[in-house]
This record gives C-alpha cells, sequence and structure tokens, in this order.
C-alpha cells in the first residue's frame, strides 16, 4: 500500500491541488471565516477526478497486481493526506492570526469577525472532510466513468451548507471558542469527536465505494 500510495502521489499531485491546499493560509485574513479555508482546500480536489479520467488512472491501477478495492482505498488515503495538510497549514495559520490580530484591530465587528479560529474548528473541519469523503466516494465510484460533475458538486455544496452551520453554531454557542475550563472541555470533546467522525465516515465512504467499483467490469 505504502508503494501504491506513492504512485498516487506523484501521478496525482499537480498544481491545482498544492495551490488550494496553500490557499488555507487565507485564515490569515482578519475579517475572514476560518471555516471558507475548509471550503478552498476541497475545491482543489474537484480537479483530481476529472484528471484522473483523462489519464486513464483507474484503467492503469486495476492493471497492477491487486485488488480492485485497493484503487479506492489508496483513492482515499490520497484525497484524506491531501485535506490533513491543508488543515495543518490552516492550525499554523490560525495560531498566526492569533498573535497577530486582536478584535480592536478588524473592522466593524460582525458575525464573521466574531468568528476567531478555535480548537472546535478543528473538529469541525474533521467532520466536514469526513462528510465530504463519504458522500464523495459513494457517488463517484458507482459509474466511474461517467459521473464525474455530480459527486463532485454534490459533497461541495454538502461541506459549504455544513461551513455554514458550523459558523452559525460556533458564533452563537460562546463555549466553543472559550478558552476557560468548561470551553477547553468542550472544545476538545468536539475535537476528539471530529477526529472519530472523519475516520469513520471516511472509512464507510471508502467501503460503500469499493462494494460498487467491485460490480464494475473493467
Amino acid at each position: 500500500m505504502k508503494k501504491l500510495l506513492i504512485k498516487e502521489i506523484k501521478l496525482s499531485l499537480d498544481a491545482h491541488i498544492i495551490i488550494f491546499v496553500i490557499l488555507s493560509l487565507t485564515i490569515l485574513v482578519p475579517n475572514y471565516p476560518p471555516v471558507a479555508s475548509i471550503i478552498i482546500s476541497l475545491s482543489g480536489l474537484m480537479t483530481l477526478f476529472p484528471r484522473n479520467l483523462a489519464n486513464k488512472d483507474i484503467e492503469y491501477t486495476s492493471l497492477l497486481p491487486i485488488k480492485k478495492m485497493d484503487v479506492v482505498k489508496v483513492k482515499m488515503l490520497f484525497i484524506g493526506l491531501v485535506e490533513l495538510s491543508a488543515l495543518l497549514l490552516a492550525i499554523v495559520g490560525g495560531l498566526i492570526r492569533g498573535f497577530l490580530y486582536t478584535p480592536s484591530q478588524t473592522p466593524t465587528p460582525n458575525i464573521i469577525n466574531a468568528f476567531k479560529p478555535c480548537i472546535s474548528y478543528i473538529g469541525f473541519a474533521l467532520l466536514t472532510y469526513g462528510v465530504t469523503n463519504c458522500i464523495l466516494f459513494s457517488l463517484y465510484y458507482k459509474n466511474p466513468f461517467k459521473k464525474i460533475t455530480g459527486p463532485n458538486l454534490i459533497s461541495l455544496f454538502s461541506a459549504l451548507i455544513l461551513s455554514i452551520i458550523i459558523t452559525i453554531i460556533i458564533v452563537f454557542v460562546p463555549i466553543l471558542s472559550s478558552y476557560d475550563m468548561y470551553g477547553l472541555i468542550a472544545q476538545f470533546g468536539i475535537l476528539l469527536s471530529g477526529g472519530i467522525s472523519f475516520y469513520i465516515l471516511s472509512y464507510v465512504g471508502y467501503r460503500i465505494g469499493a462494494k460498487k467499483f467491485n460490480k464494475i467490469d473493467l
């Protein structure tokens, strides 16, 4: 699997994905909603499957001495690696933003400015990635040679809706961005739940996708 993942990185990682991962640092902008960096990084992945189709990636990988489900597994591992890399950059950017800016340095208060980077953001970001992966793989591998646009748009739109809900929740539930004792307990609870959700949802998406892909006659 390690060699297969290296192959995936070499063939699938291109400038589009790298640029959109780096754009996670837009979290540094004072009045920019941190949760938007989730959507930016996912937008870069929208070019992955169309490009793989043009390069006949599935046909090539299927010719290797591996199980068909490994084709789906390595794609999930690659996407998960990209998502976690984008999240790591966003965390670094959030820490820098926290040190550089104070509320008095931002424009007039509004719902966006009130939403400062916090630990809860990481947990919710992981949840969003998990939901996106589950939807994308469940839909895409039903027919990976034709249905590309639909799964991409549906998963991205779902992530957008979830991001809006997350923003509203964190803004109007102060304990989720508080750093007192109870706030930290709540935030680390969200972080743990988000991490577990990311793993479970991604795994479910992989299993559903692999089951559908196994039925396809290559």
